[in-house]
């Protein structure tokens, strides 16, 4: 344990915060440990902090920095199919480049997305009509509060639009992903370089520009809802799903005369409207700030309410 660590580089946001006590899980040993001993301390845990943004100059408690990595391992395999255990510390993409390079395919439309396979399951991530629930078979935890191991087949994960129910109870600590994969997909490779050469266009790189990717979640809104404002406005982009449709944020916040425009330090960004941008020195009070102002523009102008998809601490 390190006391008094500065966050700024553990998230993409690069906002300053100091962490009282730091603790770098190197191990599955490192978890008891830190039920053990912090189990009654409130604890972040914390990946790639891709999906973070830090309000406040110093958090109150434990930061425990996920850092369990090894090399992909074969669970079973067949003709068609091989399942693979993946360690929750692995960069997302480290193991998408990993995986096309072997011919296995399910996880290329997700390439280029800044996590960490933890994260990515907690998160559920998604982008081109894909989502990683798609391809997890089942998921490996340690439960601070039992101190015990345990494991949640996909059925059990709660998977949801970027929801899952690792975000619903703190105390559980994903340690490693089980993932099917489709074998013998030659052009893996191919798509995954054509995607992550689409997302670098519009996508502003987090190490160039700190950010945290899509700053809201794209709201879901009744049918009824939605024919209501194409009324108003006829090119507003909306997608049909099971339980209404969902409309783009993007739109939504580019028809508010957001997009490209900064604020002093921060500002979304001129490639995509989603984006929040950190054009250096914010502070994340700044970052709040901005996004309360667009929640309450956007639901002034299509009687909407967006949700931060970024975790608020």
């Amino acid at each position: 344990m390190i006391e008094n660590v500065n966050l700024q580089q553990y998230n993409t946001f690069r906002l300053p915060c100091l962490a009282k006590k730091f603790i770098s899980i190197e191990a599955e040993k490192d978890l008891q440990e830190l039920s053990e001993y912090y189990g009654k301390e409130k604890i972040l845990l914390l990946g790639l902090g891709a999906d973070i943004l830090f309000s406040k100059p110093c958090f109150e408690g434990v930061v425990a920095k996920i850092n369990l990595t090894y090399p992909p391992r074969t669970i079973a395999e067949n003709q068609d199919e091989i399942v693979l255990e993946v360690s929750a510390g692995t960069k997302w993409d480290d193991f998408v480049v990993w995986a096309c390079n072997n011919n296995y395919g399910g996880v290329e439309n997700l390439s280029g997305i800044p996590s960490s396979v933890g994260a990515s399951v907690v998160q559920n991530i998604g982008a081109y009509r894909s989502e990683v629930k798609d391809v997890v078979q089942s998921v490996k935890a340690f439960d601070l509060q039992k101190k015990a191991f345990c494991c949640f087949e996909n059925s059990q994960c709660d998977f949801a639009y970027r929801h899952s129910v690792f975000q619903q109870h703190s105390n559980l600590v994903v340690t490693s992903v089980v993932f099917a994969l489709r074998k013998g997909q030659l052009n893996a490779s191919a798509k995954a370089k054509e995607i992550r050469e689409l997302r670098d266009s519009k996508l502003p790189k987090p190490e160039i520009l700190p950010n945290a990717g899509s700053f809201f979640k794209n709201p879901v809104v009744a049918k009824e809802k939605f024919d209501s404002l194409r009324k108003d406005f006829l090119e507003i982009v909306g997608f049909e799903q099971d339980n209404g449709v969902k409309l783009s944020a993007a739109w939504l916040i580019e028809q508010c005369d957001f997009k490209g425009k900064r604020y002093g330090s921060v500002g979304m960004s001129e490639k995509h409207a989603l984006i929040m941008v950190n054009y250096g020195n914010a502070s994340g009070e700044e970052l709040v700030n901005l996004s309360n102002i667009i929640i309450d523009k956007v639901k002034k102008k299509f009687d909407v309410e967006l949700i931060p998809e970024v975790h608020i601490i």
